[in-house]
Parts: C-alpha cells; sequence; structure tokens
C-alpha cells in the first residue's frame, strides 16, 4: 500500500507542461477577474467613496487592458491544458507528506480522541468572491488560516452532547484542537499554496488542487475546491466527480474526496492491528432549482465511500476507527424544500449528533449558511461578539438563512428574514437554522460523538460557520 505521490503526474516532463500552462492562464484570470471586481459593488463598498472612483477610473481599465493582452497566452494555455489532460493519465490532487507530525507513521498507539472540522472558506477568484459580497480575496486566504489555528484544548475535555445539551458549550468562538481538516471552495492552486503555508507545522498531510478535468466534467475549467489537513499519515486517497449536474455546476468538478488515515496500532484479542480512519470530504451543488440534484450527488457519496472502504480495507490486519463523511451538502434537515434529501438511505448508515428525524433538528443546533448581505456588518466580524448573536433566537435570525427554504433559488443571496405584522422581527422553530455544514460518522465502528461545535473563529471572512466533531473510542 502506498500513500498517494506528491505531484499529480508521474513524469517530470508533464509537470514542466503544468508549469508553462500555468504562466500562461494565471495571470490571464487573476486580471479578468480584478477587472470585473472593480465595478462589482459590495455592502462594505459603500463607505469608500475614494477608493470605489480609483477603481472605476483608474484600476478598471488598467485590469482590462493587461487581460486584453494576455488573452492570446491564456488561449494557448487552455487548450493546451484541455490536451495535457486528455492524453495524460494525472492523479486528481496534489499532495503534502511531512516527517514532522506527532503521530509517527510506525510505532504509535491509536489515540482514543478524534476530532475534525469542516469549513466552506470562499478562496477563489475575487470577482466570484465579491458577487458573494465578501472581502478581498487575496488579504482573507492568510487570515483565515491564521484563524483556523486559534484552537482550544480545553474544549476538548468537555463531551457537550451529554445531556442536558447546553447551547452556551455547542457554540463556540474559537475551535478545539482539530486532527484533520476538510475545507471547501479552496478553488486555485495558489489559496490552497497559501494554506499549507500556514497549517503545514501542524497538519503535515495535505491534499490539495482536488479535480479531475474532462470536457464532459467540467469542460477543463474549476476544480472541486477540495482540500485536506491532517495530522495522521495518508495512506490512500481517490476523488470522484459526480454524474450528475447542472446549469453552473457543468463547470465545476463537484465531487467527493476520499482519504485513508493512518491511526496507530490497537489491539483486538490481544493482536495488534493498524487502526485507520476512512474520512470523505464533499460539496455539492448550490441552487439546483426544481432539479433533485443534491439527491443524485449525496447518493453517490454514499456510494462511493462504501466502495472505497470495501476495496481498501484489509480486514485481516487493519480495523476501521471511524469512517466521516463531512462538507458542504448545500442542504438543511428542516426546510420543505430540501425534503429530498432528509429521506436518503445516507441517513440509516450515518449518525448525525445534530439530528432528531427527517425534518426536525436538535433544539441547540444554529444554521451555518449566512445572509450574504450582512456579511460586512460590524457585529459579524469579531468571534466573540457574533458568537453572542448566534445564540439569541431572534438576532441569529438577521445574520443566518432560516430553514423556511421552498426552492434553491439565487435570490436565496439577499433575501431578509420575515418579519411580523407589526413589522417586528420574532423567533421561529426554523429561524437562523439553516444548517448545510454537516459531519456524520457510520454507524457500528469502534467510536461514538462525544461533541459537537459550531464556531465563528472565521467570523467576517467566509458565508458559512465551521463544524467540528470530537469522536470518542467506545468503551467495551
Amino acid at each position: 500500500m502506498a500513500p498517494p505521490r506528491e505531484s499529480r503526474y508521474d513524469k517530470k516532463i508533464w509537470e514542466v507542461v503544468d508549469t508553462l500552462i500555468s504562466i500562461l492562464t494565471v495571470p490571464f484570470l487573476h486580471a479578468i477577474s480584478l477587472f470585473g471586481s472593480c465595478y462589482w459593488i459590495t455592502t462594505f463598498d459603500k463607505s469608500a467613496f475614494l477608493f470605489m472612483f480609483m477603481r472605476f477610473a483608474v484600476l478598471g481599465p488598467i485590469f482590462f487592458i493587461l487581460a486584453f493582452v494576455l488573452s492570446p497566452f491564456a488561449l494557448v494555455g487552455y487548450i493546451l491544458w484541455v490536451l495535457l489532460n486528455s492524453y495524460v493519465n494525472i492523479q486528481p490532487f496534489y499532495s503534502v507528506s511531512s516527517s514532522q507530525s506527532r503521530y509517527p507513521s510506525e510505532g504509535h498507539y491509536c489515540q482514543s480522541k478524534f476530532t475534525l472540522c469542516s469549513a466552506n472558506l470562499l478562496l477563489c477568484l475575487e470577482i466570484i468572491g465579491r458577487i458573494n459580497n465578501n472581502r478581498n480575496v487575496y488579504w482573507r486566504v492568510n487570515e483565515i488560516a491564521r484563524r483556523l489555528l486559534h484552537q482550544n484544548p480545553l474544549l476538548n475535555l468537555n463531551q457537550n452532547l451529554q445531556s442536558p445539551v447546553n447551547r452556551e458549550d455547542i457554540v463556540q468562538s474559537k475551535l478545539p484542537e482539530v486532527n484533520v481538516f476538510i475545507l471547501q471552495e479552496v478553488f486555485l492552486r495558489l489559496f490552497g499554496s497559501q494554506l499549507i503555508k500556514h497549517l503545514k507545522h501542524k497538519y503535515p498531510y495535505i491534499i490539495y488542487d482536488v479535480g479531475i478535468h474532462r470536457m464532459d466534467t467540467n469542460f477543463c475549467l474549476l476544480g472541486s475546491g477540495l482540500f485536506l489537513a491532517s495530522e495522521y499519515p495518508i495512506l490512500e486517497a481517490n476523488f470522484h466527480p459526480f454524474t450528475y449536474n447542472t446549469s453552473y455546476g457543468k463547470l465545476i468538478c463537484y465531487g467527493v474526496l476520499l482519504v485513508k488515515l493512518d491511526l496507530g496500532t490497537l489491539k483486538k484479542n490481544d493482536v495488534d492491528m493498524q487502526a485507520v480512519g476512512y474520512v470523505a470530504n464533499t460539496h455539492t451543488q448550490a441552487f439546483q432549482g426544481k432539479d433533485q440534484v443534491l439527491v443524485h450527488q449525496l447518493e453517490e457519496v454514499r456510494l462511493w465511500m462504501k466502495s472505497f472502504i470495501r476495496d481498501t480495507h484489509n480486514a485481516d490486519s487493519e480495523i476501521v476507527v471511524f469512517a466521516v463523511i463531512g462538507g458542504d451538502f448545500n442542504c438543511d434537515n428542516m426546510s420543505s424544500g430540501d425534503r429530498g434529501t432528509q429521506v436518503l438511505p445516507l441517513w440509516n448508515e450515518y449518525e448525525d449528533p445534530c439530528r432528531v428525524c427527517a425534518g426536525d433538528d436538535q433544539p441547540w443546533t444554529i444554521g451555518t449558511e449566512h445572509r450574504q448581505r450582512m456579511l460586512h456588518h460590524p457585529l459579524v466580524q469579531n468571534p466573540e461578539t457574533f458568537r453572542k448573536i448566534l445564540l439569541d433566537d431572534i438576532q441569529r435570525r438577521r445574520y443566518i438563512l432560516d430553514a423556511t427554504v421552498k426552492e434553491q433559488q439565487l435570490d436565496m443571496m439577499w433575501i431578509a428574514p420575515s418579519l411580523d405584522p407589526s413589522g417586528a422581527l420574532h423567533p421561529l422553530r426554523e429561524g437562523g437554522r439553516r444548517r448545510i455544514d454537516h459531519l456524520i460518522v457510520r454507524y457500528g465502528d469502534e467510536v461514538s460523538p462525544s461533541a459537537f461545535w459550531f464556531s465563528t473563529v472565521i467570523a467576517g471572512l467566509t458565508d458559512h460557520i465551521p463544524v467540528a466533531l470530537m469522536l470518542e473510542r467506545k468503551q467495551y
């Protein structure tokens, strides 16, 4: 069994061609993105008149001219990219492997607790970030990486899922100590490299720039945006693009990244066995409209995870400690418009500690999808201040979408909370509870959920709230 190689390519010549393609295309992509960004106004810009004038009158024309000059080179680079991906056998990701891990690949005993965190970071071309009403991506990427390391190990001592569950314990302004990050919307290799620069000292095993580029998958355009950083060595990894998508989803390689981790050794019947953990990181398509895109995609996630475990698990020498699926599912468990995803076979095989049953979440849960028009509100910028808002059933509705979605449309990006007849904001059972970021664990393995967190640690930097799950080995 061999871990994934560091490069996507098995020959140096193809790596050279890839570098040439990047030189030809990346400057154009950033130039055209920055040109569009100069004329797309966010709520943050409304208080910066002088800078807006400079963007409109000076920077915009400069970036347009630059993009025009670079466009022939970008076209050549795109043609080369299509040819490279059509005729060369390519690993669907890059990986980083370092010897700095505090969990050596051999000789260590499997620990009793494991904590995973999922977060959608919205690290993409600047114009896409601005359409989503977010700030400058070149600044955000480093600030996000810095804040992801704001971890409080004391949180891991609190088994906050034990009854009675207190929302004060569940919603936190920092993260617990995290063993594995699964991140979404890290779309460009540049931003993946920036995250790695900050994270690699604590997370020496990383997979990034994930995607299979084909004309029938994504027209050789955007990758999946999936990113995984682990303290544990990666034994095997694979990626599958979804086979069903619609509209803009055909330009993006949405799919699922499957990873097998080395957790150490574990005694079973007085025999030392290798302990392994399986993690699936996925990002499904948003704004599906009337199509049941998410039903198809989440069912593919379940089936591919099952196949990956079956094909890579050696029952004679290994013991599966956990199998976790996480990521941005783009559906919640309470909205009537998401009913199709709430009754999938997935929920019979995997435990969601936030879920009571189809259509009903635990009363202590909150939503994870922002009202994007409110991203720049001063109260959203500070993790501790935003935490207090999320604990308030009325104020939370101003900033987090209600779980009352009837059909996923683009107007969800700008919709305001419903008011009562007097024009006042009031609490609702579904108020501020559209929970679309998930971490679920397979039934029947060696662990059970002991703690769960919603964290405001990257408040003001993305349009999602990170979630974290702690698992503990069962005592027999």
